[in-house]
């Protein structure tokens, strides 16, 4: 079912027009119900996603990749949100030791090898993580641009079912959201952190238009890489 691409269309047919809530609920409680993760950054929009899921089911599964290089604030954030929505089932995922070890021993791939740092970092744990479900939700929103431009609210990758219930928003919404339902944003954000990832690999921005402009900034990268299909 997962790898049929009638499957996703018909998926992305029916919810065309429907806003993030109806989709969350839908999948949620029918479409994958049980067999499902959100996969959240608690970076400086993940707030959103938690706060409807909250609504619907506190006990599905909230999945961190923790790289041993995010920020405290972020991992402040993360206890804060956890507690405030009362989240029953949040678990951090971490590199494996012996990667590390062997691969970047010296923590500093971020700098030569950015690529190679997220596959070890945060692809590899995540992929195994994920062998427990046949879908995950991911905050991404075509409104980032880049590569992020064309996204649908459902996709396959790697076998998987990834459901993407922003897709489609704007920045009104989003500012419109956190107004309306009174949630408290990421504290770098409001110090100029429009995107938030790793310590290394994220500066300030005020580039609105362009959220993930702060994300390896002076480098082509612009994707951590668990969105891309894996090489055989």
């Amino acid at each position: 079912m997962v790898d049929d691409i009638n499957f996703l269309k018909n998926l992305n047919n029916t919810f065309k027009k429907s806003d993030p809530e109806e989709i969350l609920t839908a999948t949620l409680t029918k479409i994958f119900k049980n067999n499902v993760a959100y996969v959240c950054s608690f970076g400086s929009e993940s707030a959103i996603i938690l706060h409807m899921i909250s609504k619907i089911d506190t006990k599905i599964p909230i999945i961190l990749i923790n790289t041993k290089f995010l920020f405290k604030e972020t991992i402040e954030y993360k206890n804060y949100l956890i507690k405030k929505f009362n989240f029953k089932n949040c678990k951090e995922i971490f590199p494996n030791s012996s990667d590390l070890s062997k691969i970047d021993k010296h923590d500093d791939l971020w700098n030569s090898n950015p690529d190679l740092c997220c596959s070890i970092r945060k692809v590899l744990p995540l992929n195994k993580e994920l062998r427990k479900y046949s879908a995950w939700i991911s905050g991404r929103k075509s409104y980032h641009k880049g590569e992020r431009s064309l996204l649908e609210n459902f996709e396959q990758l790697n076998g998987k079912v990834v459901i993407n219930p922003l897709a489609l928003v704007n920045r009104s919404f989003i500012d419109s959201y956190y107004s309306k339902n009174k949630i408290k944003k990421h504290p770098l954000f409001t110090k100029g952190y429009l995107s938030i990832g790793c310590t290394h690999c994220t500066v300030k921005s005020s580039n609105i238009k362009n959220p993930r402009s702060g994300r390896w900034p002076n480098k082509i990268k612009t994707e951590c890489g668990i969105h891309y299909n894996l090489k055989n």
